[in-house]
């Protein structure tokens, strides 16, 4: 067999073109096989799913029609296959004349007569899925070179990032799914005992039936928490380009904040972003910094989804204990990201790695989701965020690997 397609550059270009586009995962592997094929110039290339444990091995996507040899849904033992060595090697397995290479006793040349074979692992969340093949019956003039090696590696690794994305946003649809039923099956009751709650006070008053509201208006902002977690933490397709300096005043407005808290923009950039998911962001950073900028706010009862300050300095407790205003301030990290930072008393460190867990609150009246709520619209993005103490001694939050213009 000889090779169809010589110019590694188109194969390349069309690779990620077809991994770019819509469709699922097996549509993209039957397509993605067949460059391979082309570009390693052999009779087929199938994607197979493999299960050691019952000697399982299918063809989930292949460039054979239904008749053919290694159809898509075929199902062999895989004792039977060249993709049992694949699985134990530490690389990729490359026959290109079975004869001359002496594995013509092998189980799979007898089944099948296949002279030529390159066989590459694919591994999901660091378990093995299975393999990424091309394939002949006739042997090759010449060896698998290099370049052809690392081609059939780009593929399965490009396959791998798509079966990764795919199973992510399946589990994201699953708890949006979850959420919407729990929070529409929730809303039921609580407006009945609402509506019962009105007509209750409208005929006396009482200290019992105030503290009822407040616990069902804590109700009705843990069911918005947690439709919020779901939904914020989907994949973001669509971004534009947004103003750290302009959606932090907007966000800046609708914080409830003491009128002595104040925000300093030390530098402004631009950045790729989904504006709408920005602004949650910013909103719940910010509420963190003022409702946990003092302790005389981390006490009060409003203390809300955000972390427990902790003492980190001297000068920021003296400030913490006097009730001193909150100062927030937010800039640009070095033209990768931005940062939210606050004078506050800070975190400790031993409770950092737990912030951005679901539930985690040191506030009696909190969820514990504000934080996480921040967490999935950084995942959505494909950004990262970390906690570390600010130049006053208070909390820092850094975002970054954030898209920015490179005049930043």
């Amino acid at each position: 067999m000889t090779r169809t397609d010589p110019n590694a550059s188109t194969a390349r270009r069309r690779l990620y073109e077809v991994m770019q586009s819509d469709g699922d995962f097996e549509d993209k592997a039957e397509r993605a096989m067949g460059i391979g094929k082309a570009y390693l110039g052999v009779a087929n290339g199938h994607v197979t799913r493999i299960d050691t444990d019952s000697d399982y091995w299918r063809a989930v996507a292949s460039t054979d029609p239904d008749d053919g040899e290694f159809p898509p849904g075929l199902i062999l033992d895989l004792g039977m296959t060249y993709c049992r060595r694949t699985i134990t090697s530490d690389g990729p397995v490359a026959v290109d004349d079975a004869a001359e290479q002496d594995w013509v006793d092998d189980p799979a040349y007898e089944r099948h007569g296949l002279s030529c074979y390159h066989g590459t692992t694919l591994s999901v969340d660091g378990e093995l899925y299975g393999t990424v093949c091309f394939v002949a019956e006739s042997p090759r003039e010449e060896p698998f070179s290099d370049d052809e090696t690392l081609f059939a590696e780009l593929i399965a690794r490009m396959l791998e990032h798509e079966l990764e994305r795919q199973r992510t946003q399946t589990k994201l649809d699953r708890l949006d799914e979850f959420a919407s039923i729990a929070s529409h099956d929730l809303r039921n009751p609580l407006n009945i005992a609402q509506l019962s709650l009105e007509s209750a006070r409208a005929n006396r008053d009482s200290e019992h039936l105030d503290r009822a509201q407040t616990a069902l208006d804590r109700m009705d902002g843990l069911i918005e928490d947690v439709l919020a977690v779901a939904r914020q933490g989907q994949t973001v397709e669509q971004t534009e380009l947004v103003a750290l300096s302009e959606v932090v005043d907007t966000c800046w407005e609708m914080v409830e904040t003491d009128d002595d808290a104040t925000l300093t923009v030390d530098d402004d950039v631009r950045f790729a972003a989904d504006p709408d998911r920005v602004r949650r962001l910013l909103e719940n950073l910010f509420r963190n910094a003022v409702e946990h900028g003092s302790t005389g706010k981390q006490n009060s009862p409003s203390s809300g989804d955000a972390v427990e300050t902790g003492q980190t300095t001297p000068e920021s407790q003296v400030q913490a204990d006097r009730g001193e205003p909150t100062s927030v301030r937010v800039g640009c990290l070095d033209c990768d990201g931005f940062y939210v930072a606050d004078d506050g008393s800070g975190v400790p460190a031993d409770r950092r790695d737990r912030i951005f867990e679901s539930g985690f609150s040191t506030g009696d009246e909190g969820s514990g989701l504000g934080l996480a709520i921040v967490k999935s619209i950084v995942d959505a993005h494909g950004w990262s965020i970390d906690l570390v103490e600010s130049d006053d001694g208070g909390a820092r939050f850094e975002v970054t690997e954030v898209v920015v213009e490179p005049d930043c």
